[in-house]
């Protein structure tokens, strides 16, 4: 109101030292456009000086008038960072290899080398399984494959030398090669009788006791899981499906042990779940991370990084009747002004500005939906 007086007042003012030109009502009741027009143009340039005297006016009581209220706020000045936002989601450890060993023969466990969680090389021996007098089966064998080598090499000599009969020299090189066979077959079951690590592992299950009687296709001896190939595999919504791809970053973390990593997608699927609407992504973990299969997982995809993104609280953003966003920044005089924004991604509270502000603004973080537009504020540290 004061402001609107000012404005009057001058043009009084104005009017008062102009007498020696036609009046507005002269100039009305004559007609004369050209003066009319003259007379519009140095009024438009007119009321143009008085406003900005009018803002020079103003800037300088907020300045000097210690006696105005003035709203107290905290301010943030905006400058670039990295933004990384992220997709969390449930996923699970697991592994391809992991195994269950089954017996390959009947038997008794006569002993067991390896113990629960232990791990071990490929080839290791694990268990052993009673033979049942196997071994004095083989010692019997290689006698009698023995005894036929000697016969086979002797009648073979003289068939060489023309003095056997081929009936003889063909018989012998039959049994000769029969008994090996048998022999070669009883070796193989007795290696049957050694259970080893098909894989280098962990020992995750031992389901057998020393004593007992195993035989196959009944029961598992015990179970051997890799820790060597290991992955996180989590299913993504479809809507993420052109931003997640192989070699996108992720941060995988395995709560139980208190364990985080970051890695890349090691594999996307091209094919979407039609149940629910899904792909599957697998991560590979790192072999020297101490992980086991089935453990809860979170898997943190970044499908979208900004190196140089402006960042600002999505506390202080406030929204009008047209849901358009807008912030209050401080201009020079120490006023509060309204700066309509557009957003982009939010990640962890914090929102990227896309259009609105520039590097180095001075936003109001504390009191944002406290002050008005052409407030005076006080800022406070």
């Amino acid at each position: 109101m004061k402001h609107l007086v000012l404005i009057i007042s001058c043009f009084a003012l104005i009017s008062c030292s102009s007498e020696e030109e036609p009046t507005t009502q002269y100039l009305i009741s004559n007609e004369n456009v050209e003066g009319l027009e003259q007379k519009r143009s140095g009024l438009v340039s007119q009321i143009e000086e008085l406003r900005n005297e009018l803002g020079l006016v103003t800037g300088a009581l907020n300045r000097l008038d210690t006696t105005k209220k003035r709203a107290l706020v905290s301010v943030l000045t905006v400058s670039p960072s990295e933004f990384k936002h992220s997709i969390s989601l449930q996923s699970i450890v697991k592994t391809d290899q992991n195994m269950l060993l089954q017996p390959e023969i009947m038997g008794a466990v006569s002993s067991i080398s390896a113990r629960e969680g232990q791990r071990v090389k490929k080839g290791q021996v694990l268990l052993r399984i009673d033979d049942g007098g196997l071994k004095q089966t083989i010692n019997l064998q290689e006698a009698q494959t023995a005894l036929a080598k000697t016969v086979f090499e002797r009648q073979e000599r003289l068939w060489n030398e023309e003095v056997g009969s081929e009936i003889e020299y063909l018989q012998a090189k039959t049994n000769y090669e029969s008994q090996q066979s048998q022999l070669a077959q009883l070796n193989k079951q007795l290696e049957k009788a050694v259970v080893r690590a098909p894989f280098a592992g962990q020992i995750d299950d031992i389901m057998v006791e020393v004593g007992q009687v195993v035989s196959p296709g009944i029961m598992p001896l015990l179970r051997l899981i890799s820790t060597q190939k290991m992955y996180v595999e989590a299913d993504v919504p479809e809507r993420y499906l052109p931003t997640v791809s192989k070699g996108t970053p992720v941060r995988v973390d395995i709560p139980v042990l208190n364990t985080s990593f970051d890695a890349l997608v090691s594999h996307r699927a091209t094919h979407v779940n039609t149940e629910n609407r899904t792909f599957r992504i697998t991560v590979d973990i790192d072999p020297n991370i101490q992980a086991n299969p089935n453990l809860l997982s979170t898997l943190h995809i970044f499908d979208y990084i900004n190196p140089q993104a402006l960042l600002i609280p999505g506390s202080i953003i406030s929204e009008n009747a047209s849901g358009e966003e807008f912030i209050f920044v401080i201009d020079k005089d120490n006023q509060a002004q309204k700066v309509f924004i557009q957003t982009g991604y939010a990640d962890n509270g914090m929102v990227e500005v896309i259009e609105g502000i520039k590097d180095g603004a001075t936003i109001i973080s504390d009191g944002a939906r406290l002050v008005k537009e052409n407030q005076p504020v006080q800022i406070i540290e």
